[in-house]
């Protein structure tokens, strides 16, 4: 862990005045906010290529809770204006505590900032156009998902390449895992449209690895697209069309298990985080990119693998997955955010929920699951952070070889 040069401590009063309960148990036991105009510990009061300051605190892409430490992690995503500036890319430590039922039940304390580097100790940038001499792919990095992993390690998942990389705790390039070549464009390039237009396979421009997790028992990788692949969909005016997407389950040394298809509601969506469960289940965060009133698709998917078939090593997919003796994955809402019984919805809601974790349990067993929104850096909207808890699991009966 990187010294603290200075202390920032800062606690955030709770937004929601009491919890609300669920029918099925889950209960939203507090909010928070963390304001737009913070400052992280840094230390770098240099200003950006468009006049931001690098150390705001926020754009929020991914969250991971450490129950060993108590720590939360927050990761910022490539930076100010989608990627036009060379942001210093970065991840956030914070205290958590909960206090259910008391003002404010939620409260978080920055304790650290963790700078992100190659592996010579480069910084990562999330600037588009960087692309190196001597690889097309280049090494711009914009992460998206964050995972705690064993041994004070850190994976992160970049949605550029993509690729998935692993960390020291410092925040050193450890290595990256090597992922399946038909994820990867032939022809990076900075503009979107060009990009995607210019390539007839792979990722789908910032629509790319997007999510992230890790078994509960430390041993596997999950990597979700946030989208359908080029050969996957259909290209419109620049943008892939479709709702299947990969999802790839991952050895920590890089080596592909299998590779399944999770089918989205709606072409109009995004996948924006994964999350392992520990009942052997994960859990998928897919919305709509509306905000506001307009937001109409927030929700918490619990998906099941059990008889889904691997496509692992198949370029594309065919458009119809039953003729083809294709099973996707079973996919189960768990959680609607925009339910009214949340007083989440309306015009406060946000375009981009994107972090999501498993917190701390709570005092009478009952599991917490965090939920961030990415405020994109903007100084006049705060991230918010929305902490339920998950009703208790019924103790198992008997005993079972696992």
């Amino acid at each position: 862990m990187p010294p603290i040069r200075t202390l920032l401590l800062f606690a955030l009063l709770s937004l929601q005045s009491s919890p609300s309960t669920a029918d099925d148990g889950i209960q939203l036991i507090g909010t928070t906010a963390i304001p737009g105009d913070r400052l992280d510990l840094s230390n770098d009061s240099r200003t950006l290529e468009n006049g931001e300051r690098v150390n705001r605190l926020g754009g929020f892409s991914a969250l991971d809770f450490a129950p060993q430490t108590g720590l939360l992690a927050a990761l910022s995503d490539r930076g100010p204006d989608d990627g036009a500036v060379s942001y210093p890319c970065r991840f956030q430590l914070f205290d958590l505590q909960l206090n259910p039922g008391r003002q404010p039940a939620v409260t978080l304390t920055l304790k650290h900032t963790v700078l992100l580097t190659d592996a010579s100790g480069k910084p990562l940038t999330g600037r588009s156009t960087i692309l190196t001499a001597d690889s097309q792919r280049g090494r711009r990095f914009d992460p998206e998902g964050f995972r705690f992993g064993p041994q004070d390690r850190v994976f992160i998942s970049d949605e550029y390449g993509p690729e998935i990389v692993e960390f020291n705790s410092s925040g050193r390039e450890i290595r990256s895992l090597p992922l399946p070549p038909g994820l990867q464009v032939a022809t990076p390039h900075g503009d979107r449209k060009v990009e995607t237009e210019g390539n007839s396979s792979g990722r789908a421009s910032n629509r790319g690895m997007e999510c992230l997790a890790i078994s509960p028992d430390g041993k596997y990788l999950y990597g979700l697209m946030q989208g359908p692949l080029i050969q996957d969909g259909t290209r419109r005016d620049g943008k892939v069309l479709g709702t299947h997407c990969r999802l790839l389950q991952l050895t920590l040394q890089g080596e592909t298990v299998a590779e399944y298809v999770y089918v989205m509601d709606s072409p109009d969506n995004g996948n924006s985080e994964i999350l392992a469960l520990p009942d052997g289940r994960l859990l998928v965060l897919e919305r709509d990119g509306n905000a506001g009133d307009k937001a109409a698709h927030r929700k918490l998917i619990a998906v099941s693998l059990t008889a889904a078939t691997s496509v692992a090593g198949m370029h594309t997919l065919p458009r119809d997955l039953s003729a083809n003796n294709i099973r996707p994955v079973t996919r189960t809402v768990l959680l609607d955010l925009l339910d009214p019984r949340w007083k989440l919805a309306g015009k406060n809601m946000p375009e981009k929920i994107e972090g999501l974790t498993l917190g701390p349990q709570l005092p009478d067993g009952r599991q917490t699951l965090i939920l961030s929104s990415d405020n994109d850096f903007e100084s006049a909207n705060a991230s918010l952070i929305w902490v339920f808890a998950l009703p208790p699991q019924p103790a198992p009966t008997g005993t079972q070889n696992r």
